[in-house]
């Protein structure tokens, strides 16, 4: 499992309107900031609005701030607002993906892997990641 560039890129994003507090910051000002395209940057606030992330307000002193509470939003949110569901191999999830799953030995090691990936994640709320750092 590899973590895209879009769910880095949004992460960075989330991260600039945790920043901002309750302030608008704009999507040019955050895409420059962090080294994102800017269409590219668009398209993951985007993203991040339509799952609840963000909330985005236009105009002169528009921009994207938080829409979610961080203290209770983890990071697996984020993540699978921007990639869907986070697994090693799709028949971890899809026992018909492949005609050997009913017998293969590897599937329960990816279930596994996939739960212990998602609890993880699932553990690191957005304060915590961002206001203390998180080891």
């Amino acid at each position: 499992m590899e973590l895209t560039r879009r769910s880095d890129y949004a992460c960075r994003i989330i991260r600039a309107a945790y920043e901002s507090k309750d302030a608008y910051v704009s999507v040019s000002e955050v895409a420059d900031r962090e080294g994102i395209p800017y269409a590219f940057a668009r398209s993951i606030q985007h993203d991040l609005v339509r799952a609840g992330l963000l909330k985005t307000v236009r105009g002169a002193k528009g921009g994207l701030t938080l829409a979610c509470d961080p203290s209770t939003t983890t990071l697996l949110e984020v993540l699978e607002a921007l990639q869907g569901p986070l697994m090693m191999s799709p028949c971890a999830d899809n026992p018909e993906y492949c005609e050997k799953c009913g017998m293969c030995e590897f599937r329960s090691v990816w279930k596994q892997a996939d739960n212990i990936l998602r609890d993880f994640f699932d553990s690191i709320t957005l304060d915590a990641l961002f206001s203390k750092g998180h080891a």
